[in-house]
Order: C-alpha cells, then structure tokens, then sequence
C-alpha cells in the first residue's frame, strides 16, 4: 500500500460514532442508553423489581417479578415511556411490554452514610419553658406533637 493510501490517525472516540452510522447501528447504540438510564428513570424501587430485558423496533420488553409489579408498571406505561424517551433525548421507545421473568440483582450502591451523631440532651431550662407553654393543655396526642414541634424549635441553629 503506498504512504498516501494512508489516513491520518484519528481518536476511537471520534471514530466509532461514524463506523455506527455507516453501519446502520446508530439507533440500536442509542437504544442501548436505556440499560443505563432505566433506574435513575423508575427509580431504584422499581429497579429492583423491574428491568429492560430487550428492545425491538421501538418497544421495549420489561421482565417484572411478579403481577403485582406488573400491574404498578403497566398503570404507569405512559409516563415511564415518556420519561426514559425525555432522558434519552429522542423518541426510542414506543411502548412498554410488560412479561413476567427473571430480574437480575442490582449492583450494590455507594455505602450509607455513616448516622449522624447522637444529639445532646436538650437544655433543662428550654424543657421547663416548654413543660410550662403546655401545662394547661390537656388533650394528651395534641399535646405531645406540640411537645416535639417546640422541642425542635429549641434547638440550637445548625442542628436541623
């Protein structure tokens, strides 16, 4: 081959879209978006019982574990649809098919983080004016919620 037959190098990143679209694959590349945006779109409770199985001319196949989750998605079809169409930029999905079957397990996500420290006790003298704002009333729930309403209003800023 002689030295003008070749091109200039060029990056994969810069490359590979073009190679998708020569190919015909570049819709197929932009269904596959939809395993990747699924559980930020339904979130993860519904991720952990719900999850795109595969996708055919614009409808998207769903395995559920069970008929109840079935039932909760299929209720919600059309703004999951326009939700997953809205992250992904471009109207891909058509429909949702909902099947019974089997759902892999989420990876696990970042650690809880870590609990907060335990509060300091309230200030004697902030229980004693509070006690005493509620003396006369005596409808015991009512006067509990006031409790911990006030209570709360008493700590000290920075603490909520």
């Amino acid at each position: 081959m002689s030295r003008s037959a070749w091109r200039q190098p060029v990056r994969i990143a810069d490359a590979v879209p073009g190679v998708f679209k020569r190919l015909g694959l570049e819709t197929r590349l932009r269904q596959s978006e939809v395993w990747t945006v699924w559980p930020g779109v339904v979130g993860t409770q519904i991720a952990r019982h719900a999850q795109p199985h595969s996708m055919w001319r614009g409808r998207l196949i769903v395995h559920v574990t069970d008929p109840v989750w079935l039932h909760h998605l299929r209720m919600m079809s059309h703004r999951v649809t326009a939700a997953l169409n809205d992250r992904l930029g471009a109207p891909l999905v058509r429909e949702l098919v909902l099947r019974i079957g089997e759902v892999a397990a989420l990876p696990a996500g970042p650690a809880e983080p870590p609990s907060p420290a335990p509060e300091p006790p309230p200030d004697p003298v902030h229980l004693a004016r509070i006690e005493g704002l509620l003396l006369p009333l005596r409808d015991a729930p009512c006067r509990e919620a006031l409790y911990r309403l006030l209570l709360r209003a008493y700590r000290p800023a920075g603490k909520e």
